[in-house]
């Protein structure tokens, strides 16, 4: 799996986390598409085009992009496991993280968020804006904008369910974010080498 091989030659030439997580998600190539390229270019086109964006802006990650999830511990399944998108965007991070904070009062008025699982969104969605440069609109307080964006996504999963079970989007401020988050991936895989090498053979 050219993922595995692309983290051990940087762990070989002691490349830092962040070096080798730039060069596999914004580098190499997706696994899952590697024998249809093209469905990656129009799911990324339609996805530029609903949200106005640089078609540059928008990247993959999880086990669709390396082909196995570093913390579900288990390989890719076509039909079963989902395509989660990264869409790095100071404007529409902007966009939706300014919107929150409107509708909740700056944070003042937390009962405008859903609940998932028994629990208030609001920390989770706050703890991504503050900690990670990251908006996960689901999270969000209820709102149009919110509506629209799982509109748009649950209507390209429904077109895409033989080789996705959901296609799920969410937001970075800078690439910077996105390659931090990344790199949480390449530390697991240093934690136990050997296990992941297993899983991916």
């Amino acid at each position: 799996m050219k993922s595995i091989v692309g983290i051990k030659n940087g762990i070989e030439k002691a490349e830092p986390s962040k070096i080798i997580a730039r060069k596999l998600f914004l580098s190499y190539s997706t696994e899952v598409f590697k024998e249809n390229e093209d469905k990656e270019f129009y799911i990324k086109d339609n996805i530029a085009n609903q949200f106005d964006i640089p078609f540059s802006s928008i990247e993959i990650a999880g086990s669709s992009k390396t082909g196995l999830s570093f913390f579900k511990d288990k390989k890719f399944e076509p039909g079963k496991s989902d395509l989660d998108i990264a869409i790095i965007s100071l404007p529409l991070f902007n966009k939706f993280s300014e919107t929150a904070h409107l509708l909740t009062k700056g944070y003042s008025d937390l009962t405008v968020f859903p609940f998932y699982k028994g629990l208030s969104t609001a920390q989770q969605f706050r703890k991504g804006i503050s900690n990670n440069g990251f908006v996960n609109p689901f999270f969000m307080p209820n709102c149009e904008l919110k509506s629209k964006w799982l509109d748009f996504f649950n209507s390209l999963s429904n077109h895409h369910f033989d080789l996705f079970k959901n296609i799920n989007g969410g937001i970075y401020a800078s690439e910077y974010f996105f390659e931090c988050k990344q790199e949480e991936c390449i530390n697991q895989y240093k934690k136990n080498p050997e296990f992941y090498d297993k899983i991916s053979s």
